[in-house]
This record gives structure tokens, C-alpha cells and sequence, in this order.
């Protein structure tokens, strides 16, 4: 099973006439995290970048208690309003605003750095919370990202964007932790949309691995951008008709079951625009099942004596209890087997599904499809598929390997076992997984 990434949020502490600079404040694990970089032109046109860099060029780093800091020299290339030099004798670096005559003077490791008003003001000491350093990776002149605040035409022209406002705006939140904005001209009011960014592609890849539940694609989708929340998308899918699919128009009517179109959203690889909408981007996984779902396919199943969605719901337990693609067919032949006896499946996967997938994304009462899905207590298969399932699964579940296996269990080497009688598989094995 996938583990979901642990993403840590950051905070930015918003300063207003406070000479101390406030930090957003990283967990642990800041240094390995990247941040992406919005930069306003004087139209107000923002320019993404990736500061995020190899040994030996200027690039974002992390220090302390995960405190960002900037390359100096680099972020005023980015910045034409602003000028930098650097004194090698005094370690002093000094970056200007050609505009408004606004300075500040940064010394070697201090936390303290002078502040110029204008042209014609007496520098005023101000304190960081963070020294200025000379980075050991590239020698770049590095100060904390909320240090250019002081030159820029407002004292709110720099802003840090978490996660939660990332995905609301269409950045793939997968890669970066965290977006440094800045406009030199104005105040930052709110984070632009991906969309409306240059650098930042219109469209985007993403990838949905076999054995995906539908609340994994939507984590998924939204993370890359493709959607503004998981909301838009389970609004689609309990609101939008789609029943116009073929596929989707077989599905029978089954109160209890959870997702109707769990084990319906092909895993492949797609291209989506940024933000799109819910029912688009579900609709596009139709559309793809479809064109791999053929005539032939469904002939099989009806000779097997089973409709396409019970196909795929006996592909998603394979594709979830096997190990690899070559003990799909063996699994599946134990699955029909059972199922043509009247046997209890008793699969762990319908157990982890309805804990992991189910209970942590319904409302009301979260035990209601306990006895519909868990495989230990239905006499049956689930009341639909526990995961989306790819072509191998698909395939294993309409070609079961001719045995007479009822039983199976994995190792703890990930060895599988097939047999006709009741093994006891800890007489043989750590008991990962058994079929009973």
C-alpha cells in the first residue's frame, strides 16, 4: 500500500512597523522540502520559478528551525528595480530600490542590518532573527526571504503561501512545500492563480497508479493542480450524470454501495488543464475505460456468468492482494473458485479498504458499509470495487489460472502460497496475508 506523504504546513507571521523580522516557522525535515517563487513585474504580471538548485549555484536553502533564505544577488536579477553590490572587504552587501531610494546595508553574520528610508535618511538598525551568511554551497549572499520586504515600494510586498493556498490556486503542491510571492511595486493581496503564471505550464501530467482508490486519485489530482480541492471532485461524482458512459449505465443500482464509480477511473496517464473542473477530469478517466474495456472483454465476463462491474470489482481485490502480475491469475482462480462454492472471500484488502477509503471520507455514520464491502462478513463480492484497477488485474479477473485453489497466504519474504486444503500458515511463515 501507498503511505500519503506527511506534509508539514508553514506559518507566516505577518509583520507590519516591527523592527524584528518574524520567520515562517518549517517543522523538521525543512531542508529537504522545496519552495517555488512568484516574482510581480510593474504590470503585475507574476514569473514562476525554481530557485530549488544543484551544488554550486545560488538557490533557496533552509537554516535553524527551518527558516528560507534567499540567494541575495540572484533575487534582485529577478527584480530589475532593484540594485546589489557587494563589498568583499567589509562583507558588507547592499541592495537599493532605483525608484523610491530605499537601502538596506547587510554585514557578514550579523542578525542586524541598516535600514535607509530614502536617499536622504539616516540608516535606522534593524534586527533578523536569522544572521546573514555566505552560502557553502555557492558563496551567494544569503538573508531570510522576508529581508527584501524593507526596499519594496510596500512593507507587505512579500508574502509566503502554504499548501492549502496552493492547491485553491492550481500549484502542484507534490513538489513544492511552500511559495515564496513578491511584487517590488505593491502590496501582495492575495496568491494568483497557476493559470495566470508565466512559466508554469497550462496543462499538467499526472499519473494514476494501478490500485489507486478514488480518494487517493482525488489527493492526487488536487496536489498536481489539476483540481482546486477534493470537494469539486466528490461533487462531481455524487451530482453529475454520467450514466451517458456505457459502462457507468450498467452499474446496477446498489444502495450500499459507497463510490459509484470507485474502480472506474482507469489508472494511465493523463494530461489535464490546471483547475479544471470535477466532472471534466472524471469524465476523461471514462472516456479512457471505455476505449480499454472491449466487446470482447465483456462477452467473457457474461460467459463467466458475471457483468463487467463485478469483473472489476473481483479485479480490484486482485490488485490489491497480489504482490506482483504473476500471482494475479492464481488469485483470481481462488476467488472464482471460492465464489462458485458459496465461500466468504475473507480478503484483508475489503477490511483496509473500508478503514483506510471509505471511513475517513463519508459523513453521517461511518460503519454503515462495514458489512457491505467487508469480504469476512458479505457472502458475496463487495457491493463494488475497492480500487481502480489496471489492465493485468482486469484481464487475471477474466482469466482466472485453472486450479482448485481455495487458499492463499504471502510470507514474510513475499512468497505466495496457493493450496486446495486449509494450510496453517504460521506452522510455515509469518502470516501476512491468508485467505481462510
Amino acid at each position: 500500500m501507498k503511505r500519503k506523504r506527511l506534509v508539514f504546513m508553514v506559518i507566516l507571521l505577518v509583520f507590519t512597523n516591527v523592527t524584528l523580522l518574524f520567520l515562517p516557522y518549517i517543522e523538521a525535515e525543512a531542508a529537504s522540502k522545496k519552495y517555488g517563487l512568484i516574482i510581480a513585474n510593474e504590470k503585475g504580471k507574476y514569473t514562476f520559478y525554481d530557485l530549488n538548485e544543484a551544488e554550486g549555484k545560488a538557490g533557496l536553502e533552509t537554516v535553524g528551525n527551518g527558516n528560507v533564505m534567499v540567494p541575495l544577488w540572484r533575487m534582485t536579477k529577478l527584480m530589475p528595480g532593484l540594485t546589489y553590490k557587494y563589498d568583499s572587504k567589509t562583507k558588507e552587501a547592499t541592495v537599493t530600490n532605483k525608484s523610491n531610494g530605499k537601502k538596506i546595508v547587510f554585514k557578514k553574520d550579523s542578525t542586524y542590518f541598516n535600514y535607509y528610508s530614502s536617499k536622504s535618511s539616516k540608516p535606522e538598525k534593524k534586527k533578523m532573527v536569522y544572521k546573514m551568511y555566505l552560502s557553502q554551497k555557492s558563496s551567494s549572499v544569503m538573508v531570510h526571504m522576508s529581508a527584501l520586504r524593507w526596499v519594496m515600494n510596500s512593507a507587505k510586498g512579500c508574502k509566503y503561501y502554504k499548501i492549502e493556498d496552493m492547491k485553491k490556486g492550481g500549484y502542484d503542491t507534490s513538489i513544492y512545500s511552500g511559495l515564496l510571492v513578491y511584487n517590488p511595486y505593491q502590496e501582495v493581496t492575495g496568491l494568483a492563480k497557476a493559470t495566470e503564471v508565466n512559466n508554469i505550464s497550462k496543462t499538467v501530467r499526472v499519473t494514476i497508479p494501478e490500485g489507486y482508490a478514488v480518494s487517493q486519485v482525488f489527493e492526487l489530482l488536487v496536489s498536481k493542480g489539476v483540481c482546486a480541492s477534493t470537494k469539486s471532485l466528490y461533487d462531481a461524482l455524487y451530482n453529475y450524470d454520467f450514466s451517458y458512459y456505457p459502462l457507468v449505465k450498467a452499474i446496477p443500482e446498489n444502495e450500499f454501495r459507497c463510490f459509484l464509480l470507485e474502480g472506474y477511473l482507469y489508472p494511465d496517464t493523463y494530461e489535464f488543464y490546471r483547475l479544471s473542473k470535477g466532472q471534466d477530469v472524471i469524465g476523461k478517466f471514462l472516456r479512457n475505460g471505455e476505449s480499454k474495456i472491449t466487446e470482447d472483454m465483456r462477452l467473457k465476463a457474461e460467459s463467466l456468468g458475471y457483468t463487467m462491474d463485478e469483473i472489476l470489482t473481483i479485479a480490484s481485490l486482485i490488485e490489491k492482494e497480489a504482490g506482483n502480475s504473476k500471482t494475479m491469475a492464481d488469485i483470481s482462480s481462488v476467488i472464482h473458485n471460492r465464489l462458485s462454492k458459496g465461500m466468504k472471500l475473507q480478503l484483508d484488502a475489503s477490511i483496509y479498504y473500508v478503514e483506510r477509503y471509505i471511513k475517513p471520507n463519508i459523513d453521517g455514520d461511518i460503519n454503515r458499509y462495514n458489512s457491505y464491502y467487508n469480504t469476512y462478513k458479505t457472502g458475496a463480492l463487495p457491493s463494488g470495487p475497492i480500487c481502480n484497477p489496471g489492465i493485468k488485474a482486469i484481464n487475471a479477473a477474466l482469466n482466472p489460472a485453472q486450479t482448485e485453489y481455495l487458499y492463499f497466504y504471502s510470507d514474510e519474504n513475499g512468497e505466495y502460497h496457493f493450496s486446495k486444503e486449509y494450510v496453517n500458515p504460521k506452522a510455515n511463515a509469518s502470516n501476512e496475508n491468508v485467505t481462510k
